[in-house]
């Protein structure tokens, strides 16, 4: 039984500090369903014809000789887990799969660190790709079994239980253009989560998993998250759109994209209080709060438009001064009041 909280326990971390970060935690708790067989990959062929074959990939044979040893040693640990994942309520095989070749990838990159040993960090790319591609073929016998398993030991449970989660980058710019990820591990177990990831009014695909839908350890296309608002002065905001990460039997997780929108500062010359009765020829300045740079937004006078930010306008008072203030035809940013209006 699922229930829908409005707050969660979010943590974010630096773009830095996330990639350091193990997305498969090794303080896990063990499932008793894990099958105690390492991961089956290829043996009825060398890994340099199966990285040619099923990669189009070079590994070259006396790199190969060389490490192959010490690289399967190095992708054990990661095969435990990965059995902890399969044996594990929720997870489909593939998902365990993909964590497991994210992982050892990881590992390469701690062995040989890209900038210092680009080669040996290319052909170990090469290596566990390949180990993690025999896997995939040989993998799901070994879920299915430990599935089985799950379902006759399972106690039934209305406890609802939690997702920790955090996103990379863990901060997302309004006009991020890369490709995100968003990582997420039960509270208690510190085991990967196979969640659905949705968005407020848009449906997002992605090619990276093997629904192309959202889900938790895949990458996916960053659009704009931006809605409008309504706001206590009578105009309105930009805000981010509502995420929801969701998985059976977890709490689902309802909060603002984690998406930074920035701000126009405006300022007007002459100012609001200078301004005297018949025409006047003024300025709205108006940039943006993190960039600094120039903003185009329309200038009303009220409900009238009158001209656009940064240029020379026109603007006639009569009697009362109405509220002057600004707003972004291109939904990138809220309304912003110059001057109140004359009461």
């Amino acid at each position: 039984m699922m229930k829908t909280t409005a707050c969660a326990v979010i943590l974010f971390a630096s773009a830095a500090f996330a990639q350091q970060r193990d997305i498969f935690p090794s303080d896990y708790k063990a499932s008793p369903c894990a099958t105690e067989t390492s991961c089956e990959s290829f043996t009825d062929m060398n890994y340099p014809q199966a990285a040619l074959k099923f990669l189009l990939r070079t590994l070259e044979v006396a790199w190969d000789e060389q490490h192959h040893d010490d690289l399967n040693a190095m992708v054990q640990p990661y095969c435990i887990k990965r059995a902890t994942c399969m044996g594990t309520a929720g997870n489909v095989w593939w998902f365990c799969n993909d964590v497991f070749a994210q992982e050892i990838r990881a590992a390469c990159d701690r062995k040989f660190p890209q900038k210092a040993q680009p080669h040996d960090n290319e052909q170990c790319r090469t290596w566990v790709d390949v180990f993690a591609t025999g896997v995939d073929q040989y993998g799901k016998t070994a879920w299915e079994t430990e599935q089985r398993c799950v379902k006759m030991t399972a106690t039934p449970s209305t406890a609802v239980r939690k997702m920790v989660w955090w996103s990379v980058p863990s901060v997302i710019p309004v006009d991020y253009k890369g490709s995100v990820q968003i990582f997420a591990y039960d509270s208690e177990t510190h085991v990967p989560v196979q969640a659905n990831i949705s968005f407020e009014d848009q449906i997002i695909y992605t090619q990276d998993s093997p629904t192309g839908k959202t889900i938790t350890y895949y990458q996916f296309k960053w659009p704009r998250f931006l809605v409008r608002v309504p706001n206590a002065e009578g105009h309105t905001n930009m805000v981010p759109t509502t995420m929801t990460i969701a998985a059976a039997g977890y709490e689902t997780i309802h909060l603002p994209v984690p998406t930074v929108v920035p701000r126009i500062i405006v300022s007007m010359s002459p100012p609001a209080d200078k301004l005297r009765r018949g025409k006047n020829a003024v300025t709205v300045t108006a940039t943006d709060s993190i960039t600094g740079k120039p903003v185009e937004a329309q200038v009303y006078f009220g409900e009238a438009t009158i001209g656009f930010t940064n240029q020379l306008i026109e603007m006639t008072v009569r009697q009362k001064r109405p509220e002057i203030w600004v707003r972004s035809p291109f939904d990138a940013y809220s309304d912003v009041v110059v001057a109140p209006g004359q009461k």
